[in-house]
């Protein structure tokens, strides 16, 4: 805010969860962040300037510090990887000012001026991991429990008409606020409703608490769990599981093979060494966000470019010739082994 607007680099906002019950991915989206910033910038010759905003410190904080660096021109597009009752309220303060792209899964809110998301919406996200669990559990009755805000609520909307399609029942519908999970009172209402499978909704710190007292409980032999924001860090972080029934459907894991995968990975583990946060699928998606803002800048679209010449596109390091991004993927679906998430 001091130093002001500058014509000779290009500022990135990046909206990270550095505090509250998404805090656990902050680093990871971090370093994610600033390698796609250092990659283009190598690429490019124009240094990439990040200017970091807490996403987790709530909606209306966020909202208004992304208005004062908007309003003030000092960054030309935000990247954002945290909860959509955030990205709702930056979404209203954005408007069509500048690009805003969002990474994660999201609630695919249409109509949205300004704002690009690159994650899947919840069909996409969880019909085929359904469709899998159903075909290879004996299983009739769901209990869907999230945290309350927009996201999950329209995973709820959307996993009952699947389930229903499927042939199942969704006996329990429960949502809590952010940062209060009583884990031990929702696992006795799953028992009391004989549900045989529980699709989560809960995100980060209230995620891993409800998976360390499922363990604690002997609740993680008892139910099929497929979780939608369960990536490594929280696995981690909840204390691993091996109880063979415990699934995330996640648009990217850190075993896929794929090469474009692998080759992110490499370079990740290069940079920040193999003690650093694991580079997770929000982390990911950040990473695939700032490369895209990075590429809608070198179009020409958010203006002249800084400096005098541009000496090379920002291929990306994931993938070293393939495109930065594309139609968002249906998600993979994964299965817990310790602390690992294996591909199905």
């Amino acid at each position: 805010m001091l130093q002001g607007p500058t014509s000779d680099h290009f500022s990135i906002g990046l909206l990270a969860p550095l505090s509250g019950v998404m805090g656990i991915s902050g680093p990871s989206i971090l370093n994610c962040a600033l390698l796609a910033a250092e990659h283009t910038a190598e690429r490019t010759g124009v240094p990439i300037a990040l200017v970091v905003i807490d996403a987790g410190r709530g909606a209306a904080e966020a909202a208004l510090v992304t208005r004062q660096l908007v309003n003030a021109g000092l960054v030309r597009g935000l990247v954002g990887a945290h909860t959509s009752d955030v990205r709702a309220a930056v979404s209203d303060v954005v408007a069509d000012r500048l690009p805003y792209i969002f990474t994660p899964p999201h609630e695919r809110d249409a109509g949205v001026p300004g704002t690009i998301f690159t994650g899947s919406g919840p069909r996409l996200q969880l019909q085929r991991p359904l469709e899998w669990i159903v075909a290879h559990h004996r299983v009739q009755r769901w209990a869907l429990i999230g945290n309350d805000y927009i996201w999950p609520r329209q995973v709820h909307r959307t996993a009952g008409q699947l389930l229903r399609g499927l042939g199942q029942n969704v006996v329990m519908d429960r949502l809590v606020s952010l940062g209060s999970v009583d884990a031990e009172r929702l696992l006795d209402e799953a028992r009391a409703s004989r549900a045989e499978a529980i699709l989560l909704s809960l995100v980060g710190r209230d995620g891993i608490t409800f998976q360390s007292v499922a363990a604690e409980t002997g609740a993680d032999q008892r139910f099929i769990r497929l979780s939608t924001a369960l990536d490594e860090n929280s696995l981690l972080s909840a204390g691993g599981d091996s109880s063979g029934l415990l699934y995330a459907a996640m648009p990217s894991f850190i075993q896929q093979e794929d090469e474009r995968h692998q080759n992110l990975l490499a370079v990740y583990l290069k940079r920040f060494g193999a003690s650093a946060p694991l580079p997770a699928s929000y982390a990911e998606g950040c990473y695939e966000g700032v490369m895209l803002l990075s590429e809608l800048w070198l179009s020409g679209l958010l203006g002249p470019t800084p400096g005098s010449t541009v000496k090379h596109p920002p291929a990306s390091a994931a993938q070293q010739g393939a495109g930065v991004a594309g139609p968002p993927a249906a998600s993979r679906l994964a299965i817990a082994n310790e602390n690992d998430l294996l591909v199905i």
